[in-house]
């Protein structure tokens, strides 16, 4: 009889050394999967994965990387799904499904998917996830525009970021990740940028959050301009997060759109941090 549950605390490094073992084409080792389970927004008795045995063995994962955020609304829980696995032997037998089913069955936390495979993407729209965000917003390089100073570590001007914002960047310290502040004529505007070589031509800097959303749509472009460095680069930023009146150089289709379990938070609040694109060296396409 197969027993689908989510993992205990003590579980931890057996679920860490069966995605090392399945996940052959992984570009990171062991300590890439043990940092994804570690519940680094959590705490270690936090929730980390749904595992699948049988008789014992385990036999399927689906990895969760759970947080407590904050947000307009107040502190919400959000998990974000990740590399999930059943064994061959085992598939075609509603498996998967039961394991979404159970990740997606807490009212009080909003389910992620930023990098879903293509073939998964039916079994997230049955277990009720909705298209997030299907286009991105791009800005090239340009001169830089006078008035505009950037902040390459904010928690440098702390006492400057509003609360959300300084929680935010102090959270996803030590990672691969630029922790930005940009003064612009009527304000400041945090950002957490994940830059990204995606394509041989540019590095890709994708905003994975932004904090005063209307006033960088505000002066995007000028944003932009001191951001990016001066050449083979763009600035990616999800619809999602575009407030009224932005004006992007291009708008590009993602390869396979974002996906969340809607009602919780508002879409502009679902951005990319607390997730495995944040903790692996995931591409973002």
């Amino acid at each position: 009889m197969l027993d689908i549950a989510y993992a205990r605390p003590d579980e931890r490094e057996e679920v860490a050394q069966f995605m090392n073992d399945v996940f052959v084409r992984a570009k990171w080792d062991i300590e890439g999967w043990r940092t994804l389970l570690a519940g680094r927004w959590c705490g270690p008795e936090g929730r980390y994965a749904i595992i699948v045995r049988d008789a014992g063995r385990m036999i399927g994962v689906l990895g969760l990387v759970y947080a407590e955020r904050i947000t307009s609304a107040g502190r919400r829980t959000t998990a974000d799904m990740t590399s999930w696995y059943v064994l061959k032997e085992y598939r075609g037998q509603g498996i998967g499904q039961k394991m979404i089913k159970l990740a997606t069955s807490d009212p009080a936390v909003t389910v992620t998917n930023f990098s879903s495979a293509k073939a998964a993407v039916k079994v997230l729209v049955n277990a009720g996830l909705t298209v997030l965000d299907a286009e991105r917003l791009v800005w090239h390089p340009r001169d830089a525009a006078a008035g505009f100073t950037l902040h390459e570590n904010a928690l440098t001007i702390a006492d400057r970021l509003n609360r959300k914002d300084r929680k935010i960047i102090e959270d996803h310290q030590g990672l691969r990740l630029r922790h930005l502040a940009i003064d612009t004529p009527e304000g400041l505007v945090a950002m957490v940028v994940y830059p990204q070589q995606k394509n041989d031509e540019f590095v890709t800097h994708e905003i994975m959050y932004l904090g005063d959303q209307p006033l960088f749509a505000k002066y995007a472009a000028e944003i932009a301009s001191v951001v990016l460095p001066a050449t083979a680069a763009i600035l990616s930023l999800d619809r999602r997060f575009a407030a009224p009146g932005i004006v992007p150089d291009e708008v590009r289709q993602f390869a396979t759109p974002r996906y969340c379990q809607p009602g919780l938070l508002d879409p502009s609040e679902i951005d990319m941090l607390y997730s495995e694109c944040v903790l692996l060296p995931i591409k973002i396409h």
